[in-house]
């Protein structure tokens, strides 16, 4: 029961700190940036926007799922999506880890054991950040000059975990070790990879809203293309760092600003940047409340049905039921040791 008005008491959290960000967005921005394009031209522009975001939102999806199936076990699709957009959309509420004893809590609903659940967020949340370091590094020079080089660091880790998977449960059986826990906890190589390959062309797809608002602001497509893809991972990683500013308020903003300069003067790169924060903003509400409350509803029609039973009530119908729902996922589910984690 307190678990459950934990993970109600989250959500609402959640969706105050949504109303008030886009509250606090400046939506004359919008008409800064149209100036000079056609009503159509820049519909589709703010749709094509739109778009890329959604598309990386997914992808992020997809590692995150990659990652729980292999540590967790056999989670339904939805049941995925659910727990992950819980985490994701966390980002509105100050704080880096409130997400964390509820989507402790939903692993439980769904028979994922607490440390496991605590291991996914953990492994997923250096993926994210270690990815985006990496994918950011092709813009650092344009934000930091001769310091970057400390950005090809975070692509060591990145590519030893692609080449050599089985790194992490050596890791991990070290901590356990050295905290006298037993560990029983296995990465597969196959998890691993999807999850860094999932995460990686996730910022490199949404990165491309950016370069789609410069252009329309006036800057040349060739050159400012892999400084404006880039540059959204590097920019977004930096904010997430910063763990006492809701979804990395500034910070985001500055960093971008310092590599749109490169390309736009500092006035318009200013504008794209905070324009590309309204977009990012809108989208993950849309796309991930959307997805949220859909996995919601979704997870609720199972468990009436598992719980009811097609039958008389026989335990075994129920389960069967139950798996049968699983299976039948919009996101089919992925099973240890085998099959596909779309």
């Amino acid at each position: 029961m307190l678990g459950r008005v934990l993970v109600t008491a989250l959500v609402v959290a959640m969706l105050v700190g949504a109303v008030v960000a886009l509250r606090d967005q400046d939506w004359s921005l919008v008409g800064t940036l149209a100036q000079g394009h056609s009503a159509g031209w820049f519909a589709l522009l703010l749709a094509a926007s739109f778009l890329v975001i959604s598309v990386g939102l997914v992808l992020g999806l997809l590692s995150w799922r990659a990652l729980l199936v292999d540590i967790g076990g056999p989670v339904g699709g939805w049941a995925s999506a659910r727990i992950f957009f819980v985490a994701f959309l966390s980002k509105f509420i100050p704080g880096k880890l409130w997400a964390l004893p509820a989507i402790i809590q939903m692993g439980r609903m769904e028979r994922v054991p607490p440390v496991r659940m605590a291991a996914v967020f953990l492994f997923s949340t250096i993926i994210v950040n270690l990815s985006g370091l990496t994918v950011g590094a092709a813009a650092g020079p344009a934000v930091l000059g001769g310091r970057a080089w400390w950005l090809v660091l975070a692509a060591v880790p990145v590519l030893a975990f692609l080449l050599f998977p089985g790194l992490i449960n050596q890791a991990a059986g070290t901590v356990a070790r050295l905290l006298r826990r037993p560990s029983s906890m296995r990465v597969t190589d196959r998890g691993m990879r999807r999850a860094i390959g999932a995460q990686t062309v996730s910022w490199m797809v949404s990165g491309h809203h950016v370069w789609l608002l410069a252009v329309a602001a006036g800057a040349p497509p060739g050159r400012s293309y892999l400084i404006c893809v880039a540059a959204f991972s590097l920019a977004t990683v930096s904010g997430v760092l910063v763990v006492i500013v809701p979804d990395g308020v500034g910070v985001r903003e500055a960093v971008l600003v310092l590599a749109l300069a490169t390309v736009l003067p500092l006035p318009v790169a200013g504008v794209v940047a905070l324009a590309s924060r309204l977009i990012c903003t809108l989208s993950e509400i849309v796309v991930g409340g959307g997805w949220l409350l859909a996995a919601h509803l979704a997870v609720r029609r199972r468990a009436a049905h598992a719980a009811v039973g097609p039958f008389t009530g026989a335990e075994s119908d129920q389960v069967g039921e139950t798996d049968r729902f699983r299976e039948t996922d919009p996101i089919p589910p992925a099973r240890l040791g085998g099959t596909t984690a779309h």
